[in-house]
């Protein structure tokens, strides 16, 4: 790529021929009247236009022809190697051909040599010793030269552990038919770097057309090229007219005058590989993609000076998925060199109406392959009609076109039939053909390279790709592979993006935990390039892992990165950044994380008699109680409780019995709890962090102590009466009738519960403690319940209290009867 270069206005603006309308042609504009009658059956590489146009359009004047120039634009002097390739010889052996203007290239090779040879003392000791006699050579795409050779020469070669290869020179040819229409399919009118609006404002970049050479032309930017069908290097004139039309479609001028191109202006390099006639040999081909390598960038000599490169020529062949090293495939070699330096290219898919995968340089991966389109009205919908004629018949718009090749090798579609562009002479003029789509992709790249000149061929070949479109009759494709429809509409200048995240420091109660840190790539309005993310600085012995290391696309703005903060981590802040890079272009944000160096801080529980459970009876007559267990909430400076364990031990042996509850629920009940032995409980808190609290335990342990019913310590005022009973704690019960009668114990503990039988006839009594009314109780159950937990208080510390039940004569069941008190010391 060069600095934009102003345009110069043309001191002569030439009319159209009688093959066109005089003036600017609309790119939509109806091709051929389709009522008339071809006059023949369009054959390849042919340079008749088939379709008539329309006989009523009158030129305003008669076009003037521009000479072929024969000397012109000297190119950009080549960086110089550690050796400079050696002139070609003036007196080149000349090229026969058969009467189609087909090369013959019996007996001629091309010698490829190994990376690291010294090519002329290769040729200096091979003419000497053999009489081989060198006449091309090439030492940037390949290392290599060109000979005629016999049986023996070649063994010759072939012998010598320089020489890798010795492969027959083969003939190349177009891949289109003549004759016409698409740039305003593609888009080109809505991307803001095309700028079209009749205004000559040229897109900076670069484009070699591999063709039969350019024709310098009033509407386009030729500036330069090389000729490597013959031994004048200067004569890259077009004399077929199909490398000027295909060049019209990369980058006719935005000027009011003839046709527009998709990347308007840009600087067109007319790389000459074909005779006349439309072919050449294989060896001119290689040829030309070296003269492409050896330009260099006026303002950077480390950069090529092409940034898009147009093949629209092609030859049976396969990809051998090497670059051409496993089958000596000189071509995919070369191909390979320049796609390494950064050049784009872009082939035709050619026209036989079969899989791509058969034809090169279409079936290489490093080029971008293209299918053809007919579309008659450069509109989506299919409504265009059948208005194109071509390969004998009328085209039907938006569907695959018959002739064009398919297949898992081609990467975008874009229109191929009856496209209008510029022609030698100052004319225009309509050909068909996979030649007449590749141009469209070709001018698309520079289009993309104009603002992005650091995107790797692979990067160009995804975005154009990502750009394009499903918007054409896909049923028509001869395969299920729907290869998208190139869109140059969105392509803008490069826009921005930044890396955010959350501003505030992440807080972490301490190390040992695992965390999720959400990442945003803001987006402009033009920028849907990728974005490769990377964590720079990540404190030593954590962990950090990026779950998407790239983002693609307008709509891929969320990444996230899991963070490990280790164990051992000190309280303290601690940072990083995450790192997105484009093209040199970096944004980064930091992440910080505090370690507060907080745990949640649980508080002991304590313990009581569950009511309306019964004490449990055993065989061998001891009895076991039932106790809830409650605790305050735990407390935590950063984060919320999330839950609890609480656990227990007896006579302080083992933990066990743990019984998870969640932060709403701060109480567990132990059943089954032996009277007469020491009960302890401790409990611990976990936040949302995860972090988990130290255990917080009972002081000391709860005794359960039994006083039964007829224990002297009871006190009983009124009437009561003993009664025997085999279901009764004691095996005893005391019961009264009278109402007012009392039962009072004094005992020193942490919690005291009423035990007593319940059942239909049982009344209320009052509860009384250190003398103040503490509630009312009902003895009333609808079945018979013994040994029932009736009352239970908790005093939380331990002290001497006394208890009374006063029995309060409820009518029709006045009966209140005592199973036994159970201390809590």
């Amino acid at each position: 790529m060069r600095r934009r270069v102003a345009a110069v206005t043309l001191a002569l603006l030439l009319a159209i021929s009688a093959v066109g309308p005089a003036g600017a042609a609309d790119p939509s504009a109806d091709p051929p009247d389709p009522t008339a009658t071809p006059t023949a059956e369009p054959t390849p590489i042919s340079t008749v236009e088939p379709p008539t146009p329309d006989p009523t359009a009158t030129p305003t004047a008669e076009p003037t022809p521009i000479s072929s120039p024969t000397a012109t634009v000297e190119p950009p002097a080549a960086t110089p190697t550690a050796e400079p390739p050696a002139p070609t010889p003036a007196g080149l052996p000349t090229v026969l051909t058969d009467a189609d203007g087909r090369p013959i290239p019996d007996g001629r090779y091309i010698v490829i040599l190994d990376p690291s040879a010294n090519m002329a003392s290769v040729i200096t000791r091979h003419r000497q010793r053999d009489g081989i006699r060198a006449d091309r050579r090439f030492d940037r795409a390949v290392r290599a030269f060109t000979a005629s050779l016999d049986g023996a020469q070649r063994r010759a070669l072939l012998s010598d552990p320089q020489v890798l290869a010795v492969v027959p020179d083969e003939v190349i040819e177009l891949t289109a038919q003549t004759t016409p229409t698409g740039v305003a399919r593609v888009g080109a009118r809505k991307s803001s770097v095309a700028s079209i609006d009749n205004i000559d404002q040229r897109v900076d970049a670069d484009v070699a057309i591999v063709d039969t050479g350019v024709a310098v032309h009033p509407d386009l930017n030729v500036v330069g090229g090389v000729n490597c069908a013959s031994s004048d290097r200067a004569a890259w004139a077009d004399q077929n007219g199909h490398g000027t039309h295909v060049a019209g479609t990369v980058a006719a001028l935005d000027n009011d005058v003839g046709v527009v191109g998709v990347a308007p202006g840009a600087r067109i390099w007319a790389v000459r590989i074909l005779n006349a006639d439309g072919y050449g040999l294989l060896s001119w081909y290689v040829c030309g993609l070296d003269w492409i390598l050896a330009q260099r960038d006026p303002t950077d000599a480390s950069r090529p000076l092409i940034e898009s490169v147009n093949m629209s020529v092609a030859k049976t062949g396969r990809d051998d998925l090497d670059c051409g090293v496993t089958n000596k495939d000189v071509l995919h070699q070369a191909i390979c060199r320049l796609s390494a330096a950064g050049i784009t290219i872009v082939a035709a898919a050619a026209n036989e109406g079969t899989s791509a995968s058969g034809f090169i340089p279409a079936a290489y991966n490093e080029v971008i392959t293209v299918s053809a389109l007919a579309d008659t009205d450069g509109k989506a919908g299919g409504l265009g009609g059948g208005r194109c004629y071509s390969w004998g018949t009328y085209d039907v718009d938006d569907t695959f076109a018959d002739f064009s090749n398919y297949g898992s090798d081609v990467d975008i579609i874009a229109p191929g039939k009856c496209i209008w562009s510029t022609k030698p002479n100052a004319t225009y003029g309509y050909s068909s053909g996979t030649s007449m789509a590749a141009p469209a992709v070709a001018g698309a790249v520079a289009l993309y390279k104009a603002s992005r000149p650091a995107a790797t061929p692979s990067e160009v070949r995804e975005s154009l790709r990502y750009l394009g479109n499903l918007d054409w009759t896909t049923s028509t494709d001869p395969d299920g592979i729907h290869e998208p429809l190139l869109d140059v509409s969105r392509i803008a200048y490069l826009g921005s993006y930044a890396i955010t995240t959350d501003p505030e420091p992440i807080l972490v109660s301490s190390g040992g935990r695992t965390l999720t840190v959400p990442v945003t790539v803001t987006r402009g309005a033009s920028f849907f390039e990728r974005v490769r993310l990377s964590l720079l600085d990540v404190p030593s012995g954590w962990t950090a892992r990026l779950e998407t290391p790239s983002l693609y696309g307008w709509d891929a703005t969320g990444a996230s990165v899991t963070v490990t903060v280790p164990a051992t981590a000190d309280s303290g802040t601690y940072t990083f950044k995450v790192v997105g890079r484009n093209w040199g272009r970096t944004r980064s944000s930091t992440i910080t994380i505090e370690v507060v160096g907080d745990i949640p801080e649980a508080s002991p529980p304590t313990a009581v008699a569950a009511t309306k459970v019964s004490m449990g009876l055993l065989a061998d007559g001891a009895t076991t109680l039932t106790l809830r267990v409650g605790w305050p909430a735990a407390t935590d400076p950063s984060d919320p409780i999330a839950g609890y364990e609480v656990q227990h031990s007896v006579n302080d042996g083992a933990w066990t019995s743990t019984i998870a509850t969640t932060s709403s629920s701060r109480t567990a009940v132990f059943r089954a709890l032996t009277v007469s032995a020491g009960h302890r409980f401790r409990v611990r808190a976990q936040d949302t962090d995860g972090d988990w609290s130290g255990w917080a335990t009972t002081p000391s342990p709860y005794l359960i102590v039994a006083v039964g019913d007829r224990s002297s310590a009871v006190t009983y005022r009124g009437t009561w009466r003993k009664m025997t009973h085999s279901a009764a704690t004691g095996r005893t019960i005391t019961t009264s009738t009278q109402r007012g009668a009392t039962v009072t114990h004094r005992f020193t503990g942490r919690g005291v519960a009423i035990v007593a039988p319940t059942s239909a006839v049982r009344g209320k009594a009052s509860v009384y403690i250190d003398g103040v009314l503490r509630t009312t109780i009902d003895l009333r159950t609808s079945t018979i319940r013994h040994r029932r937990v009736v009352y239970a208080l908790d005093f939380g510390v331990s002290g001497t209290h006394t208890i009374t039940i006063r029995v309060l004569g409820t009518a029709g069941r006045p009966m209140v009867s005592l199973d036994g008190i159970v201390i809590l010391r």
